[in-house]
Formats: C-alpha cells, structure tokens, sequence
C-alpha cells in the first residue's frame, strides 16, 4: 500500500511540474509580448490562474508524503517519544480532516461548475474539469494524511528515510 501511495503522490508531484512549466512558458510569453511587442497573449491570466490552482493541489499529496508543511516544534524536543508519535498522529489526523474538507467542496463546487457550465472570460474553457482534478489531488493528499495514520513510519521527515522512494 505505502509503495501505491508513494507511486501516486510522485506522478502527481511530476503533473505538478509539467504545469509549473507551463505556467511559466505562458508568464514568459505574455511578458515578452507585452513589452516588446506591444502585444501581451490575452488569455495568459486565465491560463495562469487554472495552473496555479493545479499546481499547488498536485504538489499537496507529497508534502503531505514527506511532512513538509509548515510547523511549529516548541516543545518536540522537550517531551518522550511517544508523546512526539502521538504529536505526529494527531497532525495526520487534522490533515485528513482540512485536506478532505478541501476535496469534498472542491468536488462539490466543481459538480456545481459542471452543472452552470461556467467558462472562462476569453478562452470559454470549462472550469469543471480543473476544479475536479483539484479535488481528486485533494483526496489523494487527504489518502496520504490517512495513510500516515496508521503506517506512522510512512516516510518521516527527510525523503532519505526510505531508499526505494523515487524522488
């Protein structure tokens, strides 16, 4: 299962990186257009903005993998092991709960697109689909989050803890 969830979370890191590429080829055109050519790629806003969106959700499942939100360790240092496992169980157990919120209403709100049909300003390209790929990464990290649950040594905090994770 942890080797499923590893695999998932990598290729949705690799979606991830092929948007950022693309985002920042359609930020360097409209950049180049716009000021030396006077001619700026009009809908480069609407694309930015669904990669963005997409970018930062396929990102989500691997740090959730590699625990690489943000925290505040004040006193991690200062109680037993246990205690920082039980710390640890109770961080997973909050992901799951705010990850699977940001899934359930991404879902519902992209089942409302679906139904309203809204488009984009320029391009006229559905927003449903990008709100549904949202909310599937959304579930994959909150899948992540249950998984670290009840496999707690799945990847600890440095991806080196496990040599067959393929970064």
């Amino acid at each position: 299962m942890d080797v499923f969830i590893k695999r998932l979370s990598n290729a949705l890191a690799g979606f991830a990186c092929v948007i950022l590429v693309l985002v920042m080829l359609t930020t360097f055109a409209d950049v180049v257009g716009r000021y030396f050519f006077n001619a700026p790629v009009t809908f480069a806003v609407e694309l930015i903005q669904l990669g963005m969106g997409l970018l930062v959700l396929f990102g989500l499942a691997i740090t959730t993998l590699e625990r690489g939100h943000i925290e505040v360790d004040l006193v991690e240092t200062l109680v037993p092991d246990i205690i920082r496992r039980l710390f640890a169980m109770i961080a997973a157990l909050c992901g799951v709960i705010f990850i699977g919120l940001i899934a359930w209403r991404l879902w519902d709100r992209g089942m409302n697109f679906l139904g309203d049909g809204l488009a984009t300003d320029v391009l006229f390209l559905p927003v449903w689909p990008v709100a549904l790929l949202m909310a599937f990464a959304a579930g994959v990290a909150a899948l992540v989050a249950i998984a670290q649950i009840f496999m707690p040594g799945l990847n600890e905090k440095t991806p080196e803890f496990d040599p067959d994770m393929e970064i």
